[in-house]
C-alpha cells in the first residue's frame, strides 16, 4: 500500500509496527511523543497527584509499584486499562495490513475456477444493502473480460484500463441518466394515478393487445371470462379483484406499446394499487393472478415493486393452494373437487408462477423456491386449447389445437431445460462432467436441439416465433458452454460456440430493438450485456481471433453496443455503462496487436481439490446474520458429498409456527413430457441410457423418467401468516466472501445498472435526485391522444411485429 496513502487512514498519535522511528532507527514500540496527547492520567496518579507519563502498557509510576495502570473513560463512563490502547493498534495495524492486501494486485495468476465460482454479497449502489449473486447471474464472464483488458494493457488494475477520473464521469452520468427516466417528451413514470378507465373502444384495443403481447408467454387470465370481468366493472362493479385486473391489464398492454406511452400506464398501475389488499385477501387463484400481474408489470418497468420478493410470495401461495403436486391440483384444500375450468386455471398459473420463479432464481443466481433434494415437477401442462373451448363443464370434445397455448408451453419447457444446466453446472461442485467433451454436454445439447427444431411455426402476430425461439436456444447454448463452476475452463470448441450463438444473438436482438418487435424488459437488456462480455471473453482463445478478423470482431461489437444504446432509452443509466465499455473494448481488441498464438484464458491448477460448496474456494469466515438462523441441510441422496452448495432451512423467528421451509438445490433434470402436438426430431438413441457415474445424479439411480414432466414435486408449506417483505440477509462483502476486487467490480460495472439489480429484489431503488414524473396536465394529453391516434398505432405494432417474425433472414 502507498505509504501517503496509509498515512491518511491511519489514527493520529502512534507510528505502525515496524516502521522507522526517529534517527532511521526501527522502533518497535510505539513513539511516546506521538501518543501522549491522546492519553489522560492514570486515576491512580490523578488520586495521588503525581505526575503521569505516557507509558503503554503502563505508566511510569504504575510500572514501579507494579500496580494496574487505569484511566477513566468519560465516554462510556467506566476505568479502562491502558492495555486497551496497545490492543487498539494491534487491531489497526492488522486492518491495514488486510487493506493492503485487498488494494495490492496480485502478480500471481488468476484462478479461472476461484473467478467464475466466487459468488457473493454485491452492493449495486453506494447507499444499497449487500445484494447476493451467484455464479449463473453471469457476473463472472464481466471478471474474466476484466482480467482480459488487464493482460492485454500490461496493467495490474482496471482502474489503470478505466481512468478514477473516467470512472467518476462515467458515475456522474449515471446518476443524472437515473435522476430523469423520461422518454424524449414524457416521462416513463407517474406520480398521480389514472382518474378514469380508457374509452370502450380504446379497452376493447388494450385487452386484444395484452392477449396478444401477454397471454401467448404467461396465459394469466381466462380470457372469455375476463372479458366479463370488463363488462362488470364497465358497468360500475366494486370488486377489489374485478378493478385491480382491469386496470393492471391497462398498464401492462400500455407498457408494451411505444416508449411515450409508459408513464400513462403506471398512472393505471397506481389506480389498481388501492385494489390490491382486498384483492389479494382471500388468498385464492385470483390473489395468485394478482401476483402474476403485478411480477409482469414489474420486468417491463425500471421502478416500482420488486419482481423478487412478489414472485416469492407467490411461489409459497402455489404451496398452500396445493397447485404444486399432481395430486392436489384438481382439489380444493377441504377436498372438494374442483371444475375443469379452475383445474386448468390452477395448472396454468404453477407453471406460470415456477417460469418465474426460475428464470429470476437464474438472472440472480440464487435457489430457486420450488428447488428440492428430489426436484421433480409432476404437474401436468394445461389444456392446449382456447380458452372459449375451456368452461366449467369441461372441454369441448374436438377442439383444435392452440398455438397461444402451445407457444406457452414450449416456453416452459425452455425454463425447465434452462434449470438443468444451472443445477448440473452453476451450483454444487460434483465429481463430474470435468470438462465439456463429457457425454452430459452431448446429451444437453441434444436436448436442446430438440426443444428448438419443435418450436412452434406459426406466432399468430405474438413475436414469438422459431427465430424468437432460435434466440432463446442460442442464449442456453452460451450458459452450457461459457465458464461455470463446474467447467471454469472451456475448450477452443465451447469457445467457438459461444462466438456464434451470440453473433446470431447480437443481430437478431438489435433488430428486434429497431422493429419494436420486442418487449424491453430488464432481462432482454442483460442479454445484450452477456452477448457482449461473451464475444470479448473469446477473444482470450488464440484460434478465435485466427478465425475471427479484427475487422469482423468490431463489426459485431459496434452492433451489440448500438442495440444496448437504443435500450437505454427504456432503462436509465445503461447508456452511462457504454462508456465503460468504450475503454474495455479497446483493451480487449489489442489481443491482436500480440502473437497470434498468445493464449490469454485463465486457467486453473489442474492438481487442486475441488470445492465442496462456493464457501469453500476462498475459506471464509462464518458470515452470520441476526435476522434468519441459517443452519445447513445434507441432501437425502447422501454420498460422498455431505454439503449442499445453496442448502438451508430459514427458521423465521418472528412466526415460530410456521414450517422451515427448504430451499436446497438438487441434482436432477427437469424435462417436460412432449404431450401436446408437437413435430418433434427423432430421438438420438444411447443418450440417456449412459452413466456418468457420480452420486448425486438422481436421473440414474431412480426411477425418475428425464422425458416425463409428471414427477414428485415437494409437500406443500401451510400457513402464509406473518409474511416478511424484507427477508433480505444483511451481511457486509468481505475478502473472503469475495474473491476479487470488490471496488473495482462495483465502481466499473455493477453500479452502473444497480437500481435495474434491485428490481429484483426487496427494495426498491431510490434515486440520488428528484425524478421527474408524469404529471396530471400530460397524463391527460397522453389519453388524449392515445384515444384519438393510438387505435391505428396498436395496429401498425400488430403488423409490423408480425412481418419481422415471419420475414426470411431477419437476423441480420
Amino acid at each position: 500500500m502507498d505509504h501517503n496513502a496509509a498515512s491518511l487512514q491511519r489514527p493520529r498519535g502512534f507510528r505502525p509496527y515496524g516502521e522507522s522511528g526517529p534517527g532511521g532507527q526501527e522502533s518497535h514500540e510505539p513513539s511516546v511523543s506521538k501518543v501522549a496527547h491522546t492519553l489522560t492520567a492514570c486515576c491512580r496518579c490523578r488520586q495521588r497527584k503525581t505526575r503521569c507519563d505516557a507509558g503503554l502498557p503502563r505508566c511510569g509510576p504504575c510500572e514501579r509499584s507494579n500496580t494496574d495502570c487505569e484511566y477513566f473513560d468519560t465516554a462510556k463512563g467506566t476505568k479502562i486499562s491502558r492495555s486497551y490502547v496497545i490492543h487498539l493498534q494491534d487491531r489497526v495495524r492488522a486492518l491495514e495490513a488486510e487493506l493492503g492486501r485487498l488494494t495490492q494486485e496480485d502478480d500471481e495468476p488468476q484462478d479461472a475456477e476461484v473467478m467464475v465460482r466466487g459468488a457473493g454479497l454485491v452492493r449495486f449502489t453506494e447507499n444499497d444493502d449487500s445484494r447476493f449473486l451467484g455464479p449463473s447471474s453471469g457476473i463472472a464472464m464481466t471478471r474474466l473480460v476484466m482480467e482480459l483488458a488487464k493482460q492485454n494493457t500490461g496493467t495490474k488494475s482496471i482502474k489503470e484500463v478505466v481512468p478514477d477520473t473516467k470512472a467518476r464521469q462515467i458515475k456522474d452520468r449515471f446518476t443524472n441518466e437515473s435522476s430523469k427516466p423520461t422518454s424524449k417528451v414524457y416521462p416513463l413514470i407517474s406520480n398521480v394515478a389514472a382518474e378514469k378507465l380508457p374509452t370502450p373502444d380504446l379497452m376493447e384495443r388494450l385487452v386484444e393487445n395484452f392477449h396478444q403481447k401477454a397471454q401467448y408467454m404467461l396465459p394469466t387470465l381466462h380470457e372469455p371470462s375476463f372479458r366479463r370481468v370488463v363488462k362488470d366493472v364497465y358497468a360500475g362493479s366494486l370488486d377489489p379483484y374485478n378493478n385491480f385486473a382491469v386496470r393492471m391489464v391497462v398498464a401492462v398492454s400500455m407498457q408494451k406499446l411505444d416508449i411515450k406511452w409508459a408513464g400513462l400506464a403506471d398512472s393505471y398501475y397506481l389506480a389498481a394499487l388501492p385494489y390490491l389488499e382486498a384483492a389479494i385477501r382471500p388468498m385464492n387463484l385470483q390473489t395468485l393472478q394478482c401476483f402474476a400481474l403485478i411480477a409482469q408489470y414489474s420486468l417491463v418497468t425500471s421502478t416500482r415493486t420488486a419482481s423478487y420478493w412478489v414472485v416469492g410470495m407467490a411461489s409459497r401461495l402455489c404451496q398452500q393452494l396445493g397447485i404444486t403436486s399432481e395430486a392436489t391440483i384438481a382439489h380444493s384444500e377441504s377436498g372438494v373437487r374442483l371444475s375443469p375450468l379452475e383445474v386448468d386455471m390452477r395448472r396454468r398459473l404453477f407453471w406460470i408462477i415456477t417460469s418465474m420463479e426460475l428464470g429470476l432464481a437464474h438472472s440472480l443466481g440464487r435457489p430457486s423456491a420450488f428447488g428440492t433434494t428430489p426436484d421433480h415437477i409432476n404437474v401436468g401442462f394445461f389444456e392446449a386449447v382456447d380458452d372459449r373451448y375451456i368452461t366449467p363443464d369441461g372441454v369441448t370434445p374436438g377442439s383444435p389445437s392452440s398455438i397461444k397455448k402451445l407457444i406457452a408451453i414450449h416456453f416452459f419447457k425452455m425454463r425447465l431445460l434452462q434449470a438443468e444446466i444451472r443445477r448440473q453446472l452453476y451450483l454444487k461442485k460434483r465429481p463430474e462432467p470435468d470438462n465439456d467433451q463429457h457425454p452430459w454436454f452431448e446429451a444437453m445439447e441434444a436436448k436442446l436441439e430438440r426443444w428448438r427444431q419443435s418450436s412452434p411455426n406459426n406466432d399468430e402476430g405474438s413475436g414469438l416465433s422459431q427465430i424468437w425461439f432460435n434466440g432463446r436456444y442460442n442464449t442456453m447454448i452460451v450458459f452450457l458452454y461459457r465458464p461455470s463452476p463446474q467447467v471454469p475452463e472451456p475448450s477452443l470448441r465451447a469457445a467457438q460456440k459461444c462466438f456464434e450463438a451470440s453473433r446470431f444473438n447480437i443481430y437478431m436482438q438489435r433488430k428486434q430493438i429497431r422493429t419494436k418487435s420486442v418487449d424491453l424488459t430488464w432481462v432482454f437488456t442483460q442479454s445484450l450485456f452477456m452477448a457482449l462480455n461473451t464475444v470479448l471473453w473469446t477473444l482470450s482463445y488464440p484460434d478465435i481471433r485466427k478465425e475471427h478478423p479484427r475487422m469482423e470482431v468490431e463489426t459485431h461489437l459496434n452492433t451489440v453496443l448500438e442495440a444496448i444504446f437504443l435500450a437505454s432509452e427504456r432503462w436509465p443509466g445503461v447508456e452511462s455503462a457504454l462508456e465503460l465499455y468504450d475503454d474495455l473494448v479497446k483493451a480487449c481488441l489489442k489481443a491482436y496487436d500480440g502473437n497470434s498464438e498468445t493464449s490469454y484464458v485463465v486457467s486453473s491448477p489442474s492438481n487442486r481439490p475441488a470445492p465442496a460448496s462456493p464457501s469453500e474456494v476462498t475459506t471464509p469466515p462464518p458470515l452470520s446474520s441476526p435476522a434468519m438462523a441459517l443452519k445447513s441441510l445434507s441432501p437425502t441422496h447422501s454420498g460422498q458429498d455431505k454439503s449442499p452448495s445453496f442448502g438451508f432451512v430459514i427458521d423465521n423467528p418472528q412466526n415460530p409456527q410456521s414450517h422451515k421451509q427448504t430451499v436446497q438445490a438438487g441434482s436432477a433434470p427437469l424435462i417436460p413430457d412432449d404431450r401436446q402436438t408437437f413435430t418433434t426430431a427423432p430421438q438420438r438413441h444411447g443418450i440417456h441410457q449412459q452413466h456418468f457415474h457420480h452420486p448425486t445424479a438422481a436421473y440414474e439411480d431412480t426411477s425418475f423418467d428425464p422425458n416425463s414432466v409428471y414427477n414428485t414435486l415437494p409437500s406443500s408449506i401451510p400457513g402464509l401468516q406473518h409474511w416478511i417483505t424484507s427477508n433480505a440477509i444483511p451481511m457486509a462483502a468481505t475478502s473472503q466472501t469475495i474473491p476479487f476486487s470488490m471496488a473495482e467490480e462495483q465502481n466499473y460495472n455493477l453500479a452502473l445498472m444497480g437500481n435495474q439489480y434491485s428490481q429484483y429484489l426487496q427494495a426498491p431503488y431510490e434515486p440520488q435526485q428528484p425524478v421527474r414524473t408524469l404529471n396530471h396536465e400530460e397524463q391527460i394529453e397522453l389519453m388524449n391522444t392515445l384515444e384519438m391516434d393510438g387505435l391505428q398505432d396498436l395496429e401498425d405494432l400488430m403488423d409490423q411485429s408480425a412481418r419481422f417474425f415471419s420475414s426470411p433472414g431477419s437476423t441480420g
